[in-house]
């Protein structure tokens, strides 16, 4: 038998002490030993017994008196007694539980008794602890902004804090037995990324954190739930402590930085190369004829003028409140322009588009800068990770149904390892490492793509391409119902 229940046994005669080694050993206690009272409260201070099994005919410390020093202890006031004692008078047993002992047993000690006691009490004490741990736990997840559930066999919700019934909608502890819990999240959000919830509730399983995500509609603003498993005392091995943290600032935020850093990293870069013509101007040693320096002063000058109309494109974007705005949209007869256009800031060879012929007055529930963003980073990825990073490209958009299309982006570069592709989403992991060994950039660009995706209620996949070598990325996005 397997049972880790700690008895401290007081006894001054080693036989006994013995003899009851003998009776309990083998059922799986760890076993303490006092020869007396004194020595039974030190030791009880520092184990914390489950149960103190003790003589009462005991010298300068009886078991009736080290009852009374126990119970007026609060670190041990709730640990149960046993005494056992030759005394078998209605005297002794009165006195017995004046004194705190929560059972007598008369000596000779019947051995089957004696574990039977045993057992149940420990069992007792041991759910008394749960509970008291479990109504500390309760009080405290409380006090949190955060949500916390106890999830028993796997999705049978057993306990939740006011957070998360308010992020589940749940106001009535009936309409918590009519559903498990990813039967209930599955209603009102998107389990994001997929394959890091192939494995729930494993919380050692998932390679990324775990989200729950509600995408942005015309009434509300998206909302972002991180999900955790973790380990607390208060549950038992059958349950999960699921906590719920709402990450949806960290998460615009992380997506204002990468967007703004995109920006201003591609639309100033052009505009400051060509100042670098200045210098030579200044230099005394070129001798250039009036016509010569003309023409420089007008590249100066319309280089300057971009610079500033780009700068004030980076201010009207920090003034804006975040990038995914409600009721935005982005017609796809746009497109080609606005490809055309990435495709020279990118210095890119070969882009072909292709939009299906049902879909040039349709328009995407993504604003333009989002669509803008996401095709530079999947356009960028496309050229660096190209042996020559001179990639030809196909992007093409088909209807998937009647509310989303499917965006595909495939280029000719390399294959990638199968960890590596069920990876590429999560943040600050690097690809760059598999084909040079240098690490470039944070690694949040792609991670980034699948967020603003995400929060506009689309879905991300990645492929290696199976009609030759090359990567094959699949982005499902939503149109608009405006």
């Amino acid at each position: 038998m397997n049972n880790s229940s700690q008895l401290l046994i007081v006894d001054d005669e080693e036989y006994v002490r013995d003899t009851l080694e003998m009776l309990l050993a083998p059922e799986g206690y760890q076993l303490t030993f006092a020869v007396s009272g004194q020595e039974a409260l030190e030791k009880a201070e520092d184990l914390m017994p489950d149960l103190i099994l003790s003589d009462v005919m005991m010298p300068n410390m009886d078991g009736f008196e080290l009852c009374e020093h126990l119970r007026t202890n609060p670190k041990l006031a709730e640990v149960p007694i046993i005494l056992l004692t030759a005394l078998d008078d209605r005297e002794s047993r009165l006195r017995a539980i004046e004194a705190g002992a929560d059972d007598f047993l008369s000596k000779p000690v019947d051995r089957v008794e004696l574990r039977a006691r045993i057992r149940t009490i420990t069992r007792l004490n041991r759910y008394r602890r749960l509970m008291t741990e479990r109504s500390r736990f309760e009080w405290a997840v409380e006090q949190f902004d955060d949500g916390f559930l106890i999830l028993g066999d796997g999705d049978v919700i057993r306990y939740m804090n006011s957070t998360a019934r308010l992020y589940l909608g749940i106001f009535k502890d009936s309409d918590i037995a009519n559903e498990g819990f990813l039967q209930r999240i599955d209603k009102l959000y998107k389990r994001e990324p997929a394959f890091a919830w192939e494995n729930w509730p494993d919380a050692n399983v998932a390679q990324s954190p775990r989200y729950l995500v509600r995408p942005d509609t015309n009434d509300e603003p998206s909302l972002w739930l991180q999900v955790n498993v973790l380990d607390a005392p208060a549950v038992q091995e059958s349950e999960q402590l699921v906590h719920l943290r709402d990450v949806t600032e960290k998460m615009l935020l992380q997506r204002q930085m990468w967007s703004f850093h995109t920006i201003v990293s591609h639309k100033l870069r052009t505009p400051l190369n060509a100042l670098m013509v200045l210098p030579v101007l200044t230099d005394n040693k070129m001798n250039f004829s009036k016509e010569e320096t003309q023409d420089l002063l007008k590249t100066v000058q319309g280089a300057m003028d971009r610079l500033q109309n780009q700068l004030m494109e980076v201010l009207q974007y920090v003034d804006s409140t975040h990038l995914c705005k409600l009721n935005t949209s982005f017609n796809l007869s746009e497109l080609p322009t606005l490809l055309a256009n990435l495709q020279g800031e990118l210095e890119l060879g070969t882009v072909m588009l292709s939009i299906d012929e049902s879909l040039p007055e349709q328009a995407l529930r993504f604003s333009k800068e989002g669509v803008e963003l996401v095709l530079r980073e999947l356009l960028a990825n496309a050229k660096k990770f190209h042996p020559q990073n001179s990639p030809q490209i196909e992007i093409s958009i088909q209807p998937d149904d009647v509310q989303t299309v499917v965006l595909s982006v495939n280029d000719n570069g390399l294959h990638l390892p199968n960890e590596v592709l069920s990876k590429v989403w999560t943040p600050y992991y690097q690809n760059e490492r598999f084909f040079s060994g240098e690490v470039q950039g944070m690694g949040l660009g792609l991670a980034m793509v699948a967020r603003l995706v995400w929060g506009s209620e689309g879905n991300c996949k990645f492929y290696n391409r199976e009609d030759q070598v090359g990567i094959r990325v699949e982005l499902t996005l939503p149109l608009s119902q405006l």
